[in-house]
């Protein structure tokens, strides 16, 4: 009779655990956005009850009274509570950070992303001579915690400025200027836009993108280190993503690098150490580091992603940050006329200078690849409506005299033939897509003789 009750109880047990986590996997495969938010916490209610059921099944074959075995459970549970908060205070004050363990124990390269020196004008730059390798994860698995690496090693160099060249920069034929598109992320030093074109053309060209710049960084940029290169056409990149956000952060940034004399922030400590708490956490990086091992049965799900068929014949599954689901409001026409202004300005200094000027539209991943990728039901996608940021660009730099040249229409018609410029778990351009904007460079260039280009800007500046 005991054997059969212990027997019914297990069954019970074993079902209840079959029951919560067969609903967290199909509850994972949903791609709603309400669904995606709900996984974590059916999570945490599965990883809740297979703990108690463990108890309860030692409860039920030990033959140890019920009673002390509640008691052990209470206790065991009570210890592992009082160890978890140990574990945790080193982060909370900021003396360990327990995710930048657990990358360097896995042999995980973030890249990059987030080694910067102050700067007194633009108040972050790369350090110099500096260099790293290996296989980094994207920016969109670091904000999805997705398990995806790059397929292949990559390598960063920076030279004694703190950009990315792999040479010491002293007159150059041509300037690139831009934020992370231009720097390269996600690519290698020798798969970048600068590096394509200089092999496509024999010119010496210098990398002057810098992850996360706005025009007024990149303003100070032309005018500190692109105009002492003397180059006869100076390329400048706008992002239309967040290089109107990336503007607000950094005035934002310098008033109080101005004021302080640090970049720390003094006020609100407690909020931002509980920011920072959240990341470094020894829970949150376990729980994290759980989600990408237990991937495949229980998917890290996200709801901005469209299938897509590539050229080679294979469905591929396109992420998209939902930076058209952004409203044009008036911060963002403020903000913008503030962009106009550094690109007058821009024009003013190459123009002084002798330098062709080139402005160059980047569109987002949405924008390039929205209509030809399909999406599940109930995908924020499908509502999503990105800005006329293109053709009011287009409009200022046509009125302004300025040559512009807009990646949208080509990149669409590439992407309608099936190819991949961006890379698919990522905002940033693919190999390939460094490869197609060098060429399209590279055709600017053969095709307008410099003379001439620096003419006709100097008599637009007469004018």
């Amino acid at each position: 009779m005991a054997e059969r009750r212990r027997g019914r109880e297990t069954a019970v047990l074993v079902s209840l655990n079959v029951a919560c986590w067969g609903a967290t996997a199909w509850l994972a495969r949903d791609l709603r956005p309400q669904a995606i938010r709900l996984t974590d916490w059916s999570i945490f209610f599965a990883l809740a009850t297979s703990y108690a059921s463990a108890w309860w099944g030692v409860a039920v074959w030990s033959r140890v009274p019920r009673r002390d075995t509640a008691v052990r459970a209470i206790a065991t549970t009570l210890v592992g509570v009082v160890l978890l908060l140990l574990l945790e205070l080193p982060a909370l004050f900021g003396l360990l950070d327990y995710a930048r363990i657990l990358s360097a124990a896995t042999g995980e390269w973030s890249g990059p992303a987030t080694s910067f020196v102050t700067d007194a004008e633009l108040v972050y730059r790369r350090p110099p001579h500096v260099s790293w390798s290996g296989r980094p994860r994207s920016d969109m698995a670091v904000a999805w915690n997705l398990p995806i690496r790059a397929p292949a090693q990559q390598s960063f160099t920076t030279d004694a400025r703190g950009f990315r060249n792999r040479r010491e920069l002293d007159e150059d034929d041509v300037a690139l200027v831009g934020d992370s598109f231009v720097e390269g992320a996600y690519v290698s030093d020798d798969e970048t836009v600068a590096a394509g074109l200089e092999r496509l053309t024999g010119l010496r060209v210098a990398n002057l993108g810098q992850s996360g710049y706005g025009t007024l960084q990149e303003l100070k940029v032309i005018e500190k280190v692109a105009l002492p290169l003397q180059p006869r056409m100076l390329v400048w990149f706008f992002f239309e993503g967040n290089d109107l956000y990336d503007d607000q952060t950094y005035e934002n940034a310098l008033a109080h690098l101005r004021a302080h004399g640090t970049l720390t922030t003094t006020g609100h400590r407690w909020t931002l150490a509980w920011r920072g708490f959240r990341y470094a956490s020894f829970t949150n990086t376990a729980f994290r580091l759980l989600r990408r091992i237990a991937d495949p049965l229980v998917p890290n799900a996200v709801s901005s992603v469209g299938w897509f068929d590539a050229a080679d014949a294979r469905v591929q599954r396109l992420y998209f940050y939902p930076d058209a689901a952004l409203r044009w409001g008036d911060f963002e026409r403020e903000r913008f006329e503030k962009t106009k202004a550094a690109f007058l300005r821009g024009r003013e200094l190459c123009a002084a200078h002798g330098i062709r000027l080139l402005v160059v539209f980047i569109p987002t991943k949405f924008r390039v690849y929205a209509d030809f990728c399909r999406f599940p039901p109930g995908s924020p996608c499908l509502s999503w409506h990105p800005w006329r940021l293109p053709e009011e660009f287009a409009q200022f730099c046509r009125e302004r005299g300025i040559a512009s040249f807009d990646l949208t229409d080509a990149m669409r018609q590439a992407a309608a033939s099936g190819k991949l410029l961006y890379v698919p778990e990522d905002s940033h351009w693919s190999v390939e897509g460094h490869r197609f904007v060098a060429k399209l460079l590279a055709d600017e260039w053969r095709r307008v003789p410099q003379g001439a280009a620096v003419a006709d800007t100097l008599a637009r500046e007469i004018e």
